[in-house]
């Protein structure tokens, strides 16, 4: 988020408000397309590997769809989109995605899962040495 706000920012007063409407785009957009994915995966945490995969590949395969066609759409019909700038779409999407992607894994490296925290169970005659 922060990634996204800072480019808004830095395309609005380098390129003026062309640069905001693309950059603000370019950030909703992927903010989107992560959000999305991170919403399927926590609705479906506790569903088994087979069903998680099929609902995850099914988002991942829907998103694609929505960029894609998003995509050939302004490719299509550039005329009528004379604000855009894609330099500051291309730049403010390179940013987001690696600024989320960085926090994803920082996020991760910290994060505890259950299965490998057992309870701590002493040696057995640990406390007798006493």
């Amino acid at each position: 988020m922060a990634a996204a706000v800072a480019c808004v920012i830095i395309f609005a007063l380098v390129i003026g408000s062309p640069g905001l409407v693309s950059a603000a785009l370019a950030s909703a957009m992927v903010l989107f397309f992560y959000t999305v994915g991170q919403l399927v995966m926590v609705l479906f945490a506790n569903a088994g590997a087979r069903t998680l995969m099929l609902v995850s590949m099914v988002s991942y395969t829907a998103r694609i769809v929505l960029l894609g066609v998003a995509l050939w759409s302004y490719n299509s019909h550039r005329e009528a989109w004379p604000t855009l700038v894609p330099m500051a779409i291309f730049v403010t999407t390179i940013v987001v995605v690696v600024g989320w992607l960085t926090v994803e894994v920082l996020v991760f490296s910290r994060l505890r899962i259950g299965i490998y925290d057992t309870e701590y169970v002493a040696p057995a005659g640990a406390g007798d040495a006493e």
